[in-house]
């Protein structure tokens, strides 16, 4: 053995044997520069140590596991001289030796760590860069990772906050360009809207319906913009078959938000199978109903893909909705005024009327043409109040004062609105009949008129048309009594005769009493004084008939309906006797007056009474009896009078057509007058069977001061 190994085996053994005496935590270890000792773990790791320190190179394979071996035998020798029985010691069981290399040795004598043998381990390496400075590194990196997710929040927050500003901005700029705007431009303001809001959020398909007013049922896509195309549109169509669904929400003033097809609930199942042939994904509608009623919906969609709808957005877009529906309304509602105004003044001009409008509080007026026209204005009275003050001084002056109270009346509130026809002096044409129609615009909080309009008409024409018709009713009416007179002029006769002949007898007789002697002035005072009754009965009578026989404009008068019956009573008396007509009468008391022209009402009472009786011509002697009643209803007389003839044709009201007669002798012009003479009383006539059989005539005429039923 060579010198130098034994002198390490010494050495070796030294150092085991002090290794064992002061522990095994004791031992040596090169620093980091391969010089100086430190305390290591083990006897192998100081031994290698040593072998370094005496440049034996790196060491490893059998000769350091043999050393192994040694440390752990003279750890085992200490414990038997400690006492321990060899028996408790156990066995150590080898492997095979595993190469292990300083990697600063192979470093200082270059052959490297790149190519170390298979299975052998290097001992302290040299720490690299990345272990040297990987914390670092790391937590550099992910302060990196955390400031560049920061600023990308920052970003998307700012994208966000920019996007909601040009919402907010474009809404402002719609709703600015929606004020006062103009009828005509609100459809294609609409429509550039659209535009607008899809190309801001990245829409597809753009849409406004309206409902129809005429059919309900019936909406017309009247607003599109759809850049990408696609199938068409149905419009117009019916909503409830296309979208029932969707028009049940709507009409329930619920907005649709539709993220995909998937979320549709399964009622709506044709509404999506609709959206699904158009290629739509997502919806988003909103009800237009600016007066509470739905006109019609604004949709927003996408195509491409699908897309949330985010609370704030649906509130801006419902924003828009608010807008274009006060438009489409303040659009329906002047397009309505315009075609209101131009189909007044074309019915204006075919009915040749004259408008004016009178501002009380701006005192000014405004008059078209042919007010102008109709009135006669001249050209330097049309500034203020002029016109109508002229108009005013050139009325009649017996319709002058009518007029001014009328017009009073309608200024303090007590009426709404006037209708009166006067008599006009046109300073060119001379006198005219005006129709006047006039009402109230605006009052003020007293009631007072502030603005009137009316309307001025020249019925000249048409008035003098009616005064001519109104002469020949009056001379048919007259006729018609002469002839009714004709057919009584029997009665008549011997209800003269009779007084006659009483006057003609009691005079023979005072004659008589008279060539006494002395004469019996006692007699002949009774005998003068029949004959003074006789001679006022004929008077009497005579009048009655002049009255009958007389022409006349009608004259409403206070008078008792009782007295007029009885008076024709007077008339017929004899007549109804001798045709074996028994008159009974059920007069009430107390009746009000009602306002009428005495004659005419003679004549109806006398028509009437006649004519029942010729409906009795042919009864029993003991059948013919005539029932005259009066009573009052509410604020109306009515005066009934019964037949019990044959009873009433089928249609009735045949009976009161001119020249329609069910007599043999008859002109069919009786019944025709008499509801002519009610008319003008303004009353009612009409006739009905009677239970008991027979016919009942009525007529009703207003209590006098009753309001105008007119």
């Amino acid at each position: 053995m060579p010198w130098h190994r034994a002198c390490l085996g010494l050495l070796l053994a030294a150092t085991m044997c002090c290794a064992a005496a002061t522990g095994p935590e004791r031992v040596l270890k090169r620093n980091s520069l391969g010089r100086g000792v430190a305390p290591f773990g083990t006897a192998a790791a100081a031994f290698r140590s040593i072998s370094y320190e005496f440049g034996l190179g790196p060491i490893g394979g059998r000769l350091f596991q043999e050393i192994e071996v040694g440390a752990r035998g003279a750890r085992a020798a200490i414990r038997i001289l400690g006492g321990a029985a060899p028996e408790s010691i156990p066995p150590q069981i080898l492997g095979g030796a595993a190469p292990d290399y300083d990697w600063r040795e192979l470093e200082r004598r270059g052959a490297g760590a790149a190519r170390p043998p298979a299975g052998s381990t290097i001992q302290f390496p040299q720490p690299g860069f990345w272990e040297h400075y990987r914390w670092p590194i790391a937590g550099t990196m992910g302060f990196c990772l955390l400031q560049a997710a920061l600023l990308i929040g920052l970003l998307v927050n700012r994208a966000k906050r920019l996007q909601g500003k040009a919402e907010v901005t474009l809404i402002a700029d719609i709703s600015a360009r929606f004020v006062n705007l103009a009828p005509g431009e609100v459809d294609r303001e609409i429509v550039e809207a659209q535009r607008r809001i899809c190309e801001l959020l990245g829409l597809d398909l753009a849409a406004l319906w309206q409902w129809s007013m005429e059919t309900p049922r019936i909406v017309t896509m009247t607003h599109l913009y759809r850049p990408l195309g696609g199938p068409p549109l149905p419009a117009p169509m019916y909503a409830h078959e296309h979208f029932p669904w969707s028009q049940q929400q709507l009409e329930a003033g619920r907005l649709i938000r539709v993220s995909s097809l998937a979320q549709v609930p399964a009622e709506a199942a044709r509404d999506r199978e609709v959206w699904r042939h158009l290629g739509i994904k997502a919806i988003l509608t909103f009800p237009l109903a600016p007066g509470g009623a739905i006109i019609g919906a604004l949709s927003f969609n996408t195509m491409r893909r699908e897309r949330a709808w985010p609370d704030g957005l649906v509130k801006r877009l419902q924003l828009v909705a608010q807008i274009f529906s006060n438009a489409l309304e303040r659009k329906w509602a002047e397009e309505a005024f315009r075609t209101s105004e131009a189909r007044l003044a074309a019915g204006v001009e075919l009915a040749g009327l004259g408008y004016y409008e009178v501002d009380f509080g701006e005192l000014a007026t405004f008059a078209d043409e042919r007010f102008h026209a109709i009135c006669g204005v001249p050209a330097g009275h049309h500034r203020g109040l002029q016109a109508l003050e002229f108009g005013m001084a050139q009325l009649h002056p017996d319709d002058r004062q009518i007029m001014l109270d009328e017009r009073a009346r309608l200024h303090d509130g007590r009426i709404d609105r006037i209708s009166i026809e006067y008599r006009y002096l046109h300073p060119g044409t001379g006198e005219k009949w005006i129709h006047h129609l006039a009402g109230v615009v605006t009052r003020s909080a007293t009631g007072c008129a502030v603005r009137t309009c009316g309307v001025v008409r020249d019925i000249t024409p048409y008035k003098r048309a009616e005064l001519e018709a109104q002469e020949l009713r009056g001379n048919l009416t007259h006729l018609a009594r002469v002839n009714s007179l004709g057919a009584l002029s029997g009665s008549l006769a011997h209800e003269l005769n009779q007084p006659l002949g009483v006057i003609l007898s009691n005079a023979q007789a005072a004659q008589a009493y008279l060539l006494q002697d002395p004469p019996d002035v006692t007699e002949v005072q009774a005998i003068l004084a029949d004959i003074v009754a006789a001679d006022r009965r004929a008077g009497e009578v005579i009048e009655r008939l002049r009255a009958l026989l007389k022409r006349g404009q009608l004259s409403l008068q206070p008078l008792l309906l009782n007295q007029v019956i009885e008076g024709v009573l007077h008339l017929v008396r004899a007549d109804l006797s001798r045709r074996g007509v028994t008159a009974v009468c059920e007069l009430a008391p107390d009746l009000p007056l009602i306002a009428g022209d005495h004659v005419q009402l003679q004549q109806l009472v006398l028509n009437l009474i006649l004519n029942a009786a010729d409906a009795m011509a042919t009864n029993d002697p003991g059948m013919r009896r005539l029932r005259l009643q009066t009573r009052l209803d509410q604020n109306k007389v009515r005066a009934s009078v019964r037949d019990e003839g044959s009873g009433l044709p089928r249609d009735a009201e045949r009976l009161f057509q001119p020249f329609y007669t069910t007599k043999p002798q008859g002109l069919g012009l009786g019944l025709a007058i008499c509801r002519s003479i009610v008319a003008a009383h303004h009353g009612q006539l009409w006739a009905e069977p009677h239970p008991e059989g027979g016919a009942v005539f009525h007529f009703e005429l207003p209590v006098a001061g009753s309001p105008d039923p007119s």
